[in-house]
């Protein structure tokens, strides 16, 4: 067993919302150590952390994460966890969809479906050094990242509202009513023209996204209806059956839906309440 603890950390600085989703604390403390399974996520994002080191277990390696700051890609496949063990403190920056790549000016692709990034790769030395340096609390810590983002956006790429109306469509019909040639159809472009957008922006296809999106939606749905047949929560999600539903959601989650629905709190289970 584990004390788990989740929570959002509202922005202090609001000139950052365009860039930035949300910020989150997350801790945990346990004797054993403990496999969080990590969800398909549809955001780039960077994350500190600090207290006892973790481990990174990525396509049947199990490393130890040697650093402290890490730049996240968007994860559109399972077998992807981190182990906790100890007492881990960690902050995550969850950017918008175009909000890294306008800040930072790096093509999504370059850390779709990778391991965690060391700070290099952004050019934010700096940023990892001052959170090495700062006071080890939350208030602090949160206070770096955003001072330093913060001062990135005099030189921020301009909007992409293409991009921003393309996933606000797909958000108003999450469960795949809507098809990218309906989408594309709506805003008045051309299905390559925005595959090679949102692969340079984001990191991955317009379809890929839009799966990813559905997912998240799906385990919240599970989340939060435990008395819910299965059979229907596949078909109410596009699926044809029972069967290929659950295949799916092994692939992603490396456990069967039962198996979610049943399990001990999880961290992925935490993050998908603040999710809804």
């Amino acid at each position: 067993m584990s004390n788990l603890k989740f929570s959002i950390l509202p922005l202090q600085e609001k000139a950052l919302t365009p860039f930035v989703k949300r910020m989150s604390y997350i801790e945990n403390e346990t004797k054993e150590p403990q496999l969080h399974p990590i969800p398909p996520l549809d955001t780039m994002g960077l994350t500190f952390f600090f207290g006892d080191l973790m481990r990174n277990v990525y396509n049947g390696k199990n490393e130890p994460l040697q650093k402290r700051a890490y730049v996240l890609g968007i994860t559109t496949k399972g077998g992807v966890s981190i182990v906790h063990q100890g007492t881990v403190k960690q902050i995550f920056i969850e950017f918008t969809p175009t909000g890294f790549y306008r800040l930072f000016h790096k093509e999504g692709s370059n850390f779709t479906n990778h391991p965690p990034a060391d700070f290099s790769t952004i050019g934010a030395q700096i940023l990892e050094k001052e959170l090495e340096n700062c006071t080890r609390d939350i208030k602090s810590i949160q206070e770096v990242f955003e001072t330093y983002l913060l001062s990135m956006i005099p030189t921020a790429l301009p909007e992409i509202p293409l991009i921003d109306e393309v996933v606000k469509l797909m958000q108003t019909d999450v469960v795949g009513k809507r098809s990218i040639e309906d989408i594309c159809e709506k805003v008045g472009v051309h299905q390559k023209y925005l595959f090679r957008l949102f692969k340079k922006v984001i990191g991955i296809s317009p379809k890929k996204y839009y799966r990813t999106l559905q997912w998240n939606t799906i385990m919240n749905i599970i989340n939060q209806n435990e008395e819910k047949s299965l059979t229907k929560l596949a078909l109410e999600c596009g699926f044809y059956d029972h069967p290929s539903f659950t295949k799916e959601f092994k692939k992603f989650m490396q456990i069967s839906p039962s198996e979610f629905i049943n399990g001990d709190v999880s961290l992925t289970e935490m993050v998908l309440k603040y999710n809804s």
